[in-house]
């Protein structure tokens, strides 16, 4: 077995038994790492004609996901040919079906016949193992395979219990829109649509997200799920699309049946989509009510629907927003307060939002800048106030990132003696220095080739690669477009610079700027 396994190219592994190859190629192959399929194809057909060693190799292959035998169905038909290829001279366990990996193989072949041969053979309609095999044969590319593969199906999804279901389904969730798997969609939806209750709610818990979405699409679509079911899916499901189509039914059968109660349950939802189709429903059908208590809420949706239904029930939500930022006892959701003041408040109000500069949660920090800018009301602010621009020296990056966002949205400006300061100071963060080297690039070309200059030899080497870059890009791109000339004051003091900083920039891009700099440009 180890010199075939040498013959063939495998990788040996010092004491390493073909089991435990197969099951680190299999692992290997979901990963993703494509050279990994023809090693295990190959070992596959290794342990073909050993009846005890082929179950366990087909034991791992039915735990490692239905995509592991669409990719390959494909490795299985080499493009090369040569009479050593396993895969072309099949071993003769392969060649007489004498196990049910070995009939598996031959369904994978070349060979067309031999794939006709092998779906017609008793394992495929009794060995839940081979079931992934036959759901991809029902989309084989000649006819007569795919006839009598759809045939066989059929038959073995005839009042098929939920394992012979779960081993189907991910698989035709993935061939499905194959020109050739119309066919097989349509006999597993009828299948699932014979399904009894038990059985279908034992499928739709399928591990696999594209086979569980595809049972809960044809549940939903047969109406097979009661509103006890749809709310718990609505609540619990981990796919977002399955999850909201199911708040979408119970809200129409809770339309249709003036039925509130259905949706009051969803409220709680965790998703933001299931929230929004709660309190949207429940303010078709008149219960505006609940609208308040989102008003809150992080998720911006969320936030505009709970405002509606404010309005609806002939609330004003911007005095809400402001009554609750007054209110020391009612902050307890800051960030959302603040993000909905934005949505629809003015910069009148932008008093209420300066303490939340201070805050000690960066997000509030954050949402706080971010509010102020939506406001439009830094104007209002900055001469009085020098909390944003303090916030230039924040620990958290997002904060700092922000209200550099804010002061460019504005058309503010920074002191420059503040940034050069910042800029300077190697004690600060790098988000900070940054920070500083942005705004001041942001001023003109001379004030950005100063503060690339000074970071270009920066012990940071990331902050100094990054202004590196900076100036190669104004040199390539930009250079032409710098019509103001150099400053006198500047002449000096750049010169000085491009001496320090030309290891670090290089020195093509060192002779553009020194000859802009003297050309008086």
């Amino acid at each position: 077995m180890d010199r075939f396994r040498q013959l063939i190219g495998h990788k040996v592994m010092p004491d390493e038994p073909i089991v435990d190859s197969i099951h680190r190629l299999t692992a290997e192959a979901v990963d993703g790492r494509r050279p990994a399929f023809a090693e295990l194809a190959d070992a596959l057909f290794a342990v073909a004609s050993d009846a005890e060693l082929a179950d366990s190799a087909l034991d791992v292959l039915a735990a490692a996901g239905p995509k592991i035998w669409i990719d390959l169905d494909v490795v299985l038909r080499p493009g090369r040919y040569g009479y050593r290829d396993p895969r072309i001279t099949q071993p003769t366990a392969v060649h007489e079906l004498s196990n049910p990996l070995a009939v598996a193989l031959a369904a994978c072949g070349r060979n067309g016949r031999e794939r006709h041969r092998a779906i017609g053979h008793p394992a495929m309609r009794t060995d839940v193992r081979l079931f992934p095999v036959l759901a991809i044969r029902t989309a084989d590319w000649a006819e007569t395979v795919q006839d009598r593969a759809l045939r066989v199906l059929g038959d073995v999804l005839t009042d098929a219990d939920a394992a012979a279901l779960l081993a189907v389904v991910p698989v035709v969730a993935r061939i499905g829109d194959r020109s050739r798997g119309n066919r097989t969609v349509e006999t597993v939806r009828d299948a699932l649509r014979r399904a009894d209750d038990s059985t279908l709610s034992i499928v739709r818990g399928c591990a696999d997200l594209h086979g569980r979405r595809f049972v809960f699409d044809v549940s939903l679509e047969a109406g097979r799920m009661d509103p006890r079911q749809l709310a718990a899916a609505s609540l619990h499901e981990s796919d977002i699309i399955s999850r909201t189509r199911c708040a979408e039914a119970l809200a129409a059968r809770a339309i249709d049946r003036d039925q509130p109660e259905l949706m009051e349950e969803l409220l709680a939802g965790r998703s933001a989509r299931v929230r929004v189709t709660a309190l949207t429903t429940l303010v078709r059908l008149g219960h505006p009510r609940h609208g308040a208590r989102f008003l809150d809420d992080d998720a911006s949706m969320v936030r505009l629907t709970a405002q509606w239904a404010v309005r609806r029930a002939g609330g004003d939500p911007a005095e809400l927003y402001r009554q609750r930022l007054q209110d020391a006892a009612d902050r307890g959701r800051r960030r959302g307060l603040l993000a909905g003041l934005g949505d629809c408040a003015t910069s009148a109000e932008a008093a209420l939002v300066l303490p939340y500069l201070r805050d000690h949660s960066s997000r509030v920090r954050t949402e706080a800048v971010r509010t102020l800018r939506r406001l439009d009301a830094l104007a209002d602010v900055l001469d009085a106030q020098g909390d944003v621009v303090a916030l230039l020296e924040d620990p958290a990056p997002v904060v700092v990132r922000n209200v550099a966002d804010l002061l460019r949205a504005s058309g503010s400006k920074a002191p420059a003696e503040r940034l050069w300061g910042l800029l300077g100071d190697a004690d600060r963060p790098r988000h900070v220095r940054e920070t500083a080297r942005r705004l001041l690039a942001d001023r003109d070309a001379w004030t950005r080739i100063k503060a690339d200059l000074l970071l270009s030899g920066d012990p940071d080497a990331l902050l100094s690669s990054r202004a590196s870059a900076d100036l190669a890009a104004l040199c390539g791109r930009d250079a032409a477009y710098i019509h103001q000339r150099c400053p006198a004051e500047l002449r000096g003091e750049l010169e000085e610079l491009l001496v320090a900083a030309e290891d670090a920039v290089g020195p093509e891009t060192t002779r553009l700027l020194r000859w802009l700099v003297r050309s008086g440009r």
